[in-house]
């Protein structure tokens, strides 16, 4: 793929405003979806993953794996697909702060938010569990804060179906 930058337009749809945030396989960009007329985050593979079938393959499990999630406490996926030869995921905004920054921020939870919280996860974590996906990397970080306060469950990057086998 060309440099990814803001102003960029991906699949004639997703319009690039600027990075929210980066990981070991992808950056995610905060996009303006121009169909919808709403904001949606847009993770794209780094360009030097896209040429490795492993990580490619480990890309869609994410997108097809949280795809087929549909629980209040998961981020919800939107779309994914192919672009000038780098790949994308479409993913729910959530403008608000991971779980991680708010512990740094106020400290330790009070015991009510504790349970609240851990009941909300399992409750994430059980519905992709019903769907044989196991998310392999719950943390902090993972756990977003939206709008309405509710946690939502998010990158299952390194999900895998109960089912398969070999791929880690």
């Amino acid at each position: 793929m060309a440099t990814v930058e803001p102003g960029m337009v991906i699949s004639g749809r997703y319009e690039l405003l600027h990075t929210i945030g980066s990981g070991g396989m992808s950056k995610v960009w905060l996009a303006n979806d121009r169909l919808l007329d709403r904001n949606v985050a847009v993770k794209i593979l780094s360009d030097r993953y896209a040429s490795d079938p492993d990580f490619v393959e480990r890309f869609r499990r994410e997108a097809s794996a949280a795809a087929g999630l549909s629980h209040p406490n998961i981020v919800g996926v939107y779309d994914r697909g192919e672009s000038a030869g780098s790949y994308y995921i479409v993913i729910e905004h959530l403008p608000g702060p991971d779980l991680k920054a708010i512990i740094r921020q106020r400290g330790r939870l009070d015991p009510r938010q504790d349970v609240d919280a851990t009941l909300q996860v399992l409750s994430a974590l059980s519905a992709s569990h019903r769907r044989n996906i196991i998310h392999r990397d719950i943390k902090p970080q993972n756990v977003l804060v939206a709008d309405d306060g509710l946690l939502k469950v998010t990158d299952f990057g390194i999900a895998r179906a109960g089912e398969e086998r070999g791929m880690t």
